[in-house]
């Protein structure tokens, strides 16, 4: 089952609606101490600017191959969902959040390349 996703415009700070912990720290990036961020993708520049080290090293090695809608789609996380965050100028970020104590599963049928060459 794909994360649910929210559309919407908004120029300002997003948060989680977790732990209510900013997603970003202003000129210092991503805030990678909030446990409820998933990932943060930037689409004006295609660009993964934070992936959660909750997700397995076998799905974290390729993510710079893989598209968002991708990795959504692929996604099976009880409570989660996927802020898809109209910046006007900045294009459209990605920002996914699940509660701290989920457990990161995938959906059917998804497979990782265990040997494959990086």
């Amino acid at each position: 089952m794909a994360l649910p996703a929210v559309e919407f415009r908004y120029l300002d700070q997003i948060h989680s609606p977790f732990s209510g912990i900013p997603a970003g720290l202003d000129d210092e990036g991503v805030n990678h101490e909030d446990p409820t961020l998933l990932f943060v993708y930037c689409g004006d520049v295609s660009e993964w600017s934070y992936v959660s080290p909750r997700f397995p090293s076998e799905f974290t090695r390729f993510i710079d191959n893989v598209e968002v809608d991708e990795v959504a789609q692929s996604l099976d996380i009880d409570g989660a969902v996927l802020l898809v965050v109209d910046t006007d100028w900045n294009g459209i970020d990605y920002y996914a959040f699940a509660p701290a104590d989920s457990e990161i599963r995938f959906s059917e049928g998804v497979q990782f390349a265990g040997n494959a060459i990086e």
